[in-house]
């Protein structure tokens, strides 16, 4: 007596039905694999998180197993690049504030009266503007009251010191200084 195999034909609808049932199989197998990739370290083991790159060293201790986390470089340098850019980006914004208020911003008007014709913008400075006649005009102004007010207060303190009628005046301005005594010289 001998065996006899039968053969079973399938269709061409059941060989794909069947390949992608065992691709989908295949997949399903790799994703429940895990979040986590385990690898012997020593007395422990590393301990990888897939989703986040996280890199972990689980060991034992008195009977319980601890992870901790080990520091990521790559990690520590994007934070600091990324404070050090919103650093800049406020510095910048301060800069650009700073240009404004001073009128030295691209957006900034030139002040009225600058002698530029109409609708033409002036060429850019390259330094100090040297001030007009009419400023230096108002700070000698300005000094000289400052002076006179100054000197007439010395005026008053003087009068407030002075004790009575045999106390020496002392020469104003343009006024030469006079002796002490009849015939005597005068100081220098």
């Amino acid at each position: 007596m001998g065996m006899r195999f039968e053969t079973t034909r399938l269709s061409g609808g059941a060989v794909a039905l069947l390949l992608a049932v065992a691709t989908a199989g295949a997949a399903a197998a790799t994703e429940n694999s895990g979040r986590f990739s385990m690898s012997p370290s020593g007395d422990g083991f590393m301990r990888l998180d897939k989703v986040t790159g996280a890199v972990s060293l689980c060991e034992r201790k008195d009977g319980d197993w601890a992870c901790r986390s080990l520091p990521d470089d790559q990690k520590a340098l994007q934070d600091r690049i990324g404070k050090l850019e919103d650093e800049n980006r406020a510095l910048k914004d301060e800069n650009r504030r700073l240009e404004d208020v001073m009128g030295l911003g691209p957006d900034a008007k030139p002040p009225a009266g600058n002698g530029a014709a109409p609708g033409t913008t002036p060429a850019p400075k390259s330094g100090p503007s040297m001030p007009s006649e009419k400023d230096v005009d108002k700070a000698f102004d300005y000094v000289e009251g400052m002076l006179r007010k100054f000197k007439e207060r010395l005026k008053k303190l003087d009068e407030d010191l002075a004790p009575g009628p045999e106390a020496p005046k002392l020469p104003g301005p343009g006024e030469p200084p006079k002796p002490d005594k009849p015939g005597g010289t005068t100081p220098l």
